[in-house]
């Protein structure tokens, strides 16, 4: 059950005026959506916001706002996931939407609230945040004690190349040469081959296999996102922005991995993207099964793509290359910020110990 923290009076008391800090409360969910909209020119529900912040259980607030005139001003929220990490099975937060009113920025809001709410998180026991900083952020990411620790980098994988070529050529009648599509795929599809002895199949549930491939695999990473059935339920099976699709990777009936994908249309261009890939490590044909069924049926869906996001080094940024996808432009820096003073800091600044997909953030 959340525990619900109110700002004393000796800490509003060190807040400039005309504004204060205090936690969330129901019913601050409209005027949230009328931040977001302020803040970002992009609009999101209030159903939405719910689910990504309320609806998984934290050990303490995860919202704190900036006040004005009984108005939210500012919000720093943090989504309670659970981890595993060499501190064993805990509750850290993803720092995501972070936003403050365009008239009330360059007025410190930010550090001060961010100060506060980490402080709180902290003698609360949260070990650590993470989060993709963006350059909103701009130098007050070390002001609160953000540190990089290495890059989340966008991948492609084109599906059917004569439409890219017909842009770069100027030449709209390039894009109907579909046999070119056809000889990409069928290479890729051929240079490595899926393991005959994986079947997939769609799953719509938390099926019990989630639990009994995360109780298989966790070992194997010391820093990871608990993937078991109650984080797939809430991340890829109940979000009310985007419909996301599951395949099951299974071996003699027993689960060897899985995969999370969506289709979007962008532009009047379908995209497909895939949130995350989860097989234990010496699963190299189970992933490149998982692989190769979601961008054929994203292929069939008439995506013109299909982007991921991995981190360059990790085996899974390798199994994804080995399936043909490239870099693509842009990636984001991952940080963290350690709330706990004994967090073994040479263990999280290596990638290698990470298991991470795009999926554990809000970008993908």
């Amino acid at each position: 059950m959340t525990q619900k923290i109110e700002m004393h009076p000796q800490h509003l008391s060190t807040q400039p005026a005309p504004w204060n800090i205090r936690a969330y409360r129901p019913g601050d969910e409209a005027a949230l959506v009328d931040l977001f909209k302020r803040a970002f020119d992009r609009t999101i529900t209030a159903n939405h916001w719910r689910w990504k912040f309320k609806q998984l259980p934290s050990p303490v607030e995860n919202v704190w706002l900036a006040m004005a005139h009984d108005q939210p001003i500012s919000q720093h929220p943090g989504l309670p996931v659970r981890y595993r990490f060499p501190g064993g099975e805990q509750t850290a937060m993803v720092l995501v939407d972070i936003m403050t009113d365009p008239t009330f920025q360059r007025q410190g809001i930010l550090t001060k609230l961010g100060q506060f709410t980490y402080d709180t998180w902290r003698e609360a026991g949260i070990p650590f945040i993470v989060a993709l900083p963006n350059e909103r952020w701009g130098s007050r990411t070390r002001a609160l004690g953000w540190q990089v620790i290495f890059p989340l980098q966008w991948l492609i994988r084109p599906l059917r190349p004569e439409v890219d070529l017909a842009r770069r050529l100027k030449m709209k009648r390039v894009s109907r040469l579909t046999l070119l599509s056809t000889i990409w795929n069928a290479f890729w599809q051929q240079k490595i081959p899926s393991d005959p002895t994986v079947q997939i199949r769609p799953v719509n549930r938390a099926e019990p296999a989630f639990d009994i491939l995360w109780q298989a695999c966790a070992a194997e990473h010391p820093i990871s996102v608990v993937r078991d059935s109650a984080w797939i339920r809430w991340r890829y099976l109940t979000p009310p922005a985007f419909a996301y699709h599951m395949l099951l990777a299974e071996r003699s009936g027993q689960p060897v991995g899985y995969l999370v994908y969506r289709l979007a249309e962008t532009a009047g261009a379908k995209l497909g993207f895939i949130a995350d890939l989860f097989t234990p490590r010496a699963e190299a044909g189970a992933r490149q099964a998982l692989i190769n069924h979601a961008v054929a049926l994203l292929y069939r869906s008439g995506a013109k793509s299909v982007l991921t996001l991995a981190v360059p080094g990790t085996w899974l940024h390798v199994a994804f290359k080995q399936a043909g996808f490239i870099l693509s432009k842009g990636a984001f820096e991952v940080q963290l910020n350690p709330l706990a003073s004994d967090l073994p800091l040479e263990i999280f600044r290596n990638p290698q110990h990470w298991y991470l997909t795009g999926g554990d953030f809000d970008v993908i």
